[in-house]
């Protein structure tokens, strides 16, 4: 019994053998690797797809290996911002074939690859939210030095006292956390206590793409996101080797009212600086991209009193991204960026009549002192043998700005994130990203009385996104927020030693998303979304407590909540092509809900200034703008241009808002109505000629407190002096040859005295040299 047994079981193994071998010669694999057809550059993550078996090239080599059945198959390559392709096979059983595959890129701006919005890479087209690109050309031809330089060219932004502004949702921020989420590769690098971005840490000379989303993206990026995200992509090496080196001076002339003008020929304002960019691929695993940028300025706004010194900022930026291949599924990344330095900055112009704008108040405290930022980003990448892709990144964030005027603040920021993508294709391509993120916060501060503060966050979030009918995108997202605050039992508030209760507190939070894209022709797309949208309150907004002289004085407010709310747009966006000229227009129309919205803002019983819950407000309106690219003619044009409107009110506009505001109608404070903005370019073989237009209309209310004709009387004066709107050119010439290109950039160049935010008077006309040389 047991030899037949035996005798059966070999059989058995031995049929099954034979057949394995004949399944195995009914097979076929192909290899190789897919390169852009232009340049020549690998493309990871390009999907293949034979029948229902498919894989992708590898994310960092571009390389791919699939089998498949043998006989006659079509191989579909597909991958976003690239041409389709098909190629037809006759494969024998058993072969193996080699095939080097090229792709092109698809030659209209709405199949640009985008990322943010659903963290899968996606064409502007499709994606369900308003998105608006900056490519790095812009911010080379305009000399932007710092990343908020540019921002502001982009129609439906502003920028107001550092602090970004997307469609009406900050006024005068200073003192408050962003309602906008800064990224930089996805990693959230809004400085922690404060939820402020420290504009200069960022590498423009490193730039491959910025990213701006409009509306609220809580659901999928977190607390500061309830009014829009930038998220800053940053290049990486390709084939051949990339240096840059870049050198720039500017220089300010005489504003209009000569009044203003404290300065002479020996002593002009000015800002200088040079920046360098190196990308290198060290070896097939060890890619390195190392940028430096030193900058320093004497600014046209100075002290005035005991001490006449302009105002500057001197700094020193070092950054390096290295990316180790490890094996074929396996990347590791380390960012590092270090930025020393040392300012001198006045908040308020002077409150005396007859004195220039560009002076501060005798008795004004300015923020000085030296700083230094510290930032080492380790992260993973692997994928899985299901194509699965896994990534883990960390963040240790130190900063110590060393202040004077008890303004000096340290704090330790410790961030770490999983995020989780997969695509399942037995559901026609569903796309999911998932994550968890932890982050903790320790801060001690003099400008925050002294105290130390922790807050921990913890959060998971999830996204759906699916492609129906080839025509309809769909996404649905999902986060659940965390907040810890560890803060004592009371602070101390005001000049006499009153205290204020204060004590830790912890609160959690679900938030949701919905969003759809619906192509109805060939390069027009419909959308509509809808966003909740939740912010934690800084340490900052509940605790700074300081004083910047001239009777400016911030109080602590342990009692603020959280604000909420949502955001919904429906848009439609038309691609067009006129002969090699391309682009695209789109129009959205907006509105956004908050409760209990924070606002920094004058409070009269405590003499002085503190951020509050101002209540429920809405801010509707409509945002059109036109991006075009390509030649006309023998001409390289490239445009961006548009056009906002904005209805910023309070739902309960009553007697102790109205009794806050500068304006008896109901509008939301430091707020523009109408804004419009054109940036265009012409380049006809060897010279470039650009030119730049801002409109801003008149800003209808500001703080009661500040337009006090007793206290503060250069500032209601300079509103009557200028009623109405503000109008803005600037322009440029640069000349290339070979790897130079020298540029002239004027801005300003009407001379117009104007202010952003009140009690501040922005540049007189300016003119920059730049030269740029590439290796």
């Amino acid at each position: 019994m047991l030899n037949v047994s035996l005798i059966r079981t070999l059989s058995g193994l031995f049929c099954l053998l034979i057949i394995s071998n004949q399944l195995r010669a009914q097979t076929a694999t192909i290899f190789g690797v897919i390169k852009d057809s232009s340049t020549q550059e690998v493309l990871g993550a390009v999907n293949l797809l034979v029948g229902e078996t498919g894989t992708s090239s590898d994310i960092l080599t571009g390389e791919f290996r699939l089998t498949v059945p043998a006989g006659a198959q079509k191989l579909s390559i597909s991958y976003v911002g690239y041409n389709p392709k098909d190629i037809d096979l006759n494969l024998l059983e058993g072969e193996t074939k080699q095939l080097d595959i090229f792709l092109s890129e698809v030659a209209t701006l709405l199949n640009t690859a985008t990322i943010t919005s659903s963290r899968f890479e996606k064409p502007l087209g499709e994606v369900t939210v308003s998105m608006e690109l900056i490519q790095p050309d812009l911010i080379k031809n305009t000399n932007a030095v710092a990343v908020n330089e540019v921002l502001g060219k982009v129609p439906g932004v502003n920028m107001i006292d550092g602090q970004v502004d997307i469609r009406g949702g900050a006024g005068f921020a200073q003192g408050t956390g962003s309602r906008v989420m800064i990224l930089m590769d996805d990693m959230p690098i809004l400085q922690a206590d404060a939820g402020l971005p420290n504009w200069r840490d960022l590498p423009t000379e490193n730039i491959a793409q910025i990213e701006v989303l409009k509306g609220a993206a809580s659901a999928l990026y977190g607390s500061a996101a309830m009014n829009g995200i930038i998220n800053i992509r940053t290049a990486y090496p390709t084939e051949k080797p990339y240096t840059n080196i870049s050198l720039f001076h500017t220089s300010y002339f005489s504003p209009k009212d000569t009044l203003n003008q404290w300065w002479n020929e020996t002593n002009r304002p000015y800002e200088a600086g040079i920046q360098i960019a190196h990308r290198q691929k060290l070896s097939k695993k060890l890619d390195l991209v190392a940028g430096g940028n030193f900058y320093q300025n004497s600014s046209f706004i100075r002290g005035s009193g005991q001490d006449t010194n302009p105002d500057y900022n001197h700094k020193l930026r070092k950054t390096i991204h290295l990316r180790y291949k490890a094996t074929e599924r396996l990347s590791l990344f380390l960012n590092w960026n270090t930025n020393i330095g040392s300012e001198q900055r006045h908040l308020f112009w002077t409150q005396r009549l007859g004195q220039s704008l560009y002076e501060a108040d005798p008795t004004a405290l300015p923020i000085k002192g030296r700083n230094f930022r510290v930032s080492v980003d380790p992260s993973a990448t692997y994928y899985d043998n299901n194509e699965n892709r896994h990534r883990l990144q960390t963040r240790y964030y130190y900063i110590n700005n060393a202040n004077a005027n008890g303004q000096s603040n340290k704090s330790h920021y410790v961030y770490g994130e999983y995020q989780f993508q997969r695509r399942f294709k037995q559901f026609d391509n569903l796309d999911l990203a998932a994550g968890v993120v932890g982050s903790n916060t320790n801060v001690t501060a003099e400008v925050y009385g002294g105290y130390v503060f922790k807050l921990a966050n913890a959060a998971a979030y999830a996204q759906l996104e699916k492609k129906f009918f080839e025509k309809l995108t769909l996404s649905l997202g999902m986060r659940y927020e965390f907040y810890h605050l560890t803060a004592p039992d009371s602070v101390a508030f005001g000049i006499f030693g009153r205290k204020k209760a204060a004590g830790s507190e912890q609160e959690a939070k679900p938030i949701m998303r919905f969003g759809a894209n619906y192509q109805l022709g060939k390069a027009t797309y419909a959308r509509a979304s809808f966003g909740q949208a939740y912010r934690f309150p800084t340490i900052l907004e509940k605790f700074v407590a300081t004083s910047a002289g001239g009777g400016i004085r911030t109080y602590p407010n342990p009692d603020l909540t959280s604000e909420t709310g949502w955001s919904a747009e429906i848009g439609v966006k038309q691609g067009f092509k006129l002969s090699n000229w391309m682009g695209f227009v789109d129009v959205a129309g907006f509105w956004t809900e908050y409760q209990n919205m924070t606002e920094f803002q004058a409070n009269s019983s405590i003499f002085g200034f503190w951020v509050q819950n101002v209540g429920d407000t809405r801010i509707s309106g409509i945002d059109a703008n036109i991006t075009g690219l390509g030649k006309i003619g023998q001409v390289d044009v490239s445009l961006i241009t548009g056009y906002t409107y904005i209805n910023p009110i309070f739902q309960n506009f009553d007697s102790l808002t109205q009794d806050a505001s500068s304006s008896e109608n109901n509008v939301l404070k430091y707020r523009f109505r109408h804004t419009y903005k054109f940036d265009g370019q012409a380049t006809y073989k060897n010279i470039s000629l650009g030119l730049t237009l801002n409109y801003f209309s008149f800003m209808e209310a500001i703080d009661r407190y500040l337009d006090d004709r007793i206290n503060y009387p250069t500032i209601p004066k300079f509103r009557e002096d200028n009623p109405g709107g503000t109008w803005l050119v600037g322009a440029r010439l640069a000349y290339s040859y070979k790897a130079a290109k020298i540029a002239l950039i004027g801005q300003n160049l009407l001379n117009t005295e104007f202010s952003v935010r009140a009690g501040v008077l922005e540049a007189p006309r300016n003119v920059a040299v730049r030269g740029d040389f590439t290796f």
